[in-house]
C-alpha cells in the first residue's frame, strides 16, 4: 500500500513539473521577438503595461490631466505649455498632457476696481504671481490648489456714511515700507467692494478720506496670517 502511494505522489510531481516546464516554454515562446517597453512584461505574446503607459509594446505615454483651482478672490490668468485661460473665483482650469511631461508655465491675479470706482477701473494693490511646474500623473488628475500666501492679505471696503463718498485711501499708512495710496471713489451705498492684494504687517491699518474732507484715521486691525486671508473695512452705520 505504502509503495502504491509512493508511485501516486511521484506521478502527480512528475505531471506538475512536466506542465510547468511546457507552460514556461510555451510563454516563452510566444514572446520571441517582442521587446516591452517602459517597464512593460510579455505575457502569452502580449505586452502587460505598467500604470502610465500603453500600446502594443507599452511605447505610448498615457494622457492625464493637471487642473488648477483658483482659492483667491479674484480671476486668476493662467498659461501652461503654451495655452492661455482664465480661471474664476472658485474655478478650476485642467491642461491634458502625457505621463512622464510636466505642465508648466505661470499664473498671476490682482485686485482691481471697477469702473466708476477708479477712473477707468484697473488694477490696485499687489499682483500675486505663480510659477508652476506639475507632472502629468499617470492616470487621472493632480489637482493643485492656488492660494495667496499669509504675506499679502486682500482688502475691501465698504461705507455706509451718509452723504459722502469715499475718494481715495492708504494702506499700511505711516509704514516704512508697503505703503499703498489709492485714488478711488466708493460711494454710500453699502456695498462691499473688494480693492486689491496688500502687504501683511502686524500692525497694518487703512485710512480713508470723504469727499467733505473728514478722515478717521488709520484704523489698525489683527490679521490671522493664513493663506487667503480677508479684512473688511466697514464705515458708517
Amino acid at each position: 500500500m505504502k509503495k502504491i502511494k509512493a508511485f501516486v505522489l511521484a506521478v502527480l510531481i512528475a505531471i506538475g513539473f512536466c506542465s510547468s516546464v511546457i507552460y514556461t516554454s510555451c510563454n516563452k515562446s510566444t514572446c520571441i521577438g517582442i521587446v516591452c517597453q517602459n517597464g512593460g512584461l510579455c505575457l502569452s505574446g502580449s505586452c502587460s503595461c505598467p500604470s502610465g503607459y500603453a500600446g502594443t509594446y507599452c511605447d505610448k505615454a498615457t494622457s492625464s490631466n493637471v487642473a488648477y483651482m483658483n482659492n483667491t478672490f479674484t480671476p486668476i490668468t493662467i498659461a501652461i505649455n503654451g495655452v492661455s485661460a482664465t480661471i474664476p473665483v472658485g474655478g478650476t482650469m485642467s491642461f491634458t498632457g502625457s505621463y512622464g511631461t510636466m505642465a508648466s508655465g505661470v499664473a498671476s491675479t490682482s485686485g482691481s476696481t471697477p469702473l466708476g470706482v477708479m477712473t477707468g477701473g484697473g488694477v490696485v494693490g499687489e499682483t500675486i504671481n505663480w510659477q508652476l511646474n506639475d507632472p502629468f500623473p499617470a492616470s487621472g488628475t493632480f489637482t493643485d490648489t492656488l492660494n495667496v500666501g499669509a504675506s499679502y492679505f486682500y482688502l475691501a471696503i465698504v461705507n455706509r456714511e451718509k452723504n459722502v463718498s469715499i475718494i481715495n485711501y492708504t494702506v499700511n499708512n505711516g509704514l516704512t515700507t508697503g505703503m499703498y495710496p489709492v485714488t478711488a471713489t466708493i460711494p454710500n451705498n453699502g456695498e462691499t467692494y473688494g480693492l486689491g492684494y496688500y502687504l501683511a504687517y502686524p500692525n497694518s491699518n487703512v485710512q480713508v478720506y470723504f469727499s467733505d474732507g473728514s478722515s478717521p484715521g488709520p484704523s489698525a486691525f489683527s490679521l490671522p496670517f493664513v493663506n487667503n486671508q480677508i479684512f473688511v473695512a466697514n464705515y458708517g452705520g
